[in-house]
């Protein structure tokens, strides 16, 4: 006769055994905006764009994520909107990153006299999905190209 732990964990294996395998989504920086430039905060509009490769929606229910932009960590984020990525489908999500790092301000100036076309990035992810037991990570190296807002300076 099976132990009840012994019989518990044998349940649990086979409980997850039956799990469907979920890919992780695919993530593309499609774009940088450059919303506010002030001493105290520095906000920055990033859009992705979300790729779900699997054969069932996709219910995210939460995204931390990092920006490192050409050598510098801007800044980690936090999301909790609720998206659902159709399957096999792609959908656009904006984001909002808030800096408040004086550090950076030499960069953004450079940048504002001189913006370039495009910037290195490198964005990291934890997803959180619906019923799934633990975050999908997602990490993307690639070039963007950076847009200041009209109004953006504010120092």
């Amino acid at each position: 006769m099976l132990r009840p732990f012994a019989l518990l964990t044998l349940v649990l294996l086979a409980s997850c055994a039956t799990l469907p395998q979920l890919q992780p989504p695919g993530i593309a920086l499609k774009r940088i905006d450059l919303l506010q430039l002030g001493f105290d905060e520095q906000r920055f509009g990033l859009e992705l764009e979300v790729t779900n490769p699997n054969s069932i929606p996709l219910p995210i229910t939460g995204i931390r994520y990092g920006l490192t932009v050409s050598g510098i960590e801007l800044g980690n984020g936090a999301s909790t909107e609720t998206l659902r990525i159709p399957a096999n489908g792609t959908t656009r999500v904006q984001l909002e990153l808030s800096v408040n790092a004086v550090r950076l301000l030499g960069q953004l100036s450079e940048w504002t006299r001189r913006p370039p076309s495009d910037l290195s990035y490198l964005f990291d992810s934890e997803i959180d999905v619906e019923l799934w037991p633990r975050p999908l990570q997602v990490s993307r190296e690639g070039r963007v190209p950076l847009r200041i807002a009209p109004g953006a300076f504010s120092l």
